[in-house]
C-alpha cells in the first residue's frame, strides 16, 4: 500500500515539474517587461478597423502629442 502511494506522489509531482518547466520554457514574457529589440523588429499581422501589418517597435512608438503606448498582446483566433 505505501508503495502505491509513493508511486502516485512521484507521478504527480513528476506531472507538476514537467508543468513548470513548460510554463518557464514557453512563457517568454510576462507582466511589466520590456520588450527586446529583436522582438520589436518582427512584423505582425493584425485586424483592427483594417487589416495590416507592421512591426512591434513602429506600433509602440507614439504619434506626435499621444501619450506613451501600450500593446496588449493576445494570441486568440477565432473562424
Amino acid at each position: 500500500m505505501n508503495n502505491k502511494k509513493s508511486a502516485r506522489r512521484l507521478i504527480i509531482a513528476l506531472i507538476l515539474s514537467i508543468n513548470l518547466f513548460a510554463s518557464l520554457a514557453l512563457g517568454q514574457y510576462t507582466v511589466g517587461q520590456t520588450i527586446s529589440q529583436s522582438t520589436r523588429d518582427k512584423v505582425v499581422s493584425f485586424c483592427a478597423n483594417d487589416n495590416g501589418s507592421n512591426s512591434l517597435g513602429n506600433l509602440l512608438v507614439p504619434e506626435q502629442g499621444e501619450a506613451t503606448r501600450v500593446v496588449w498582446l493576445i494570441f486568440f483566433e477565432s473562424w
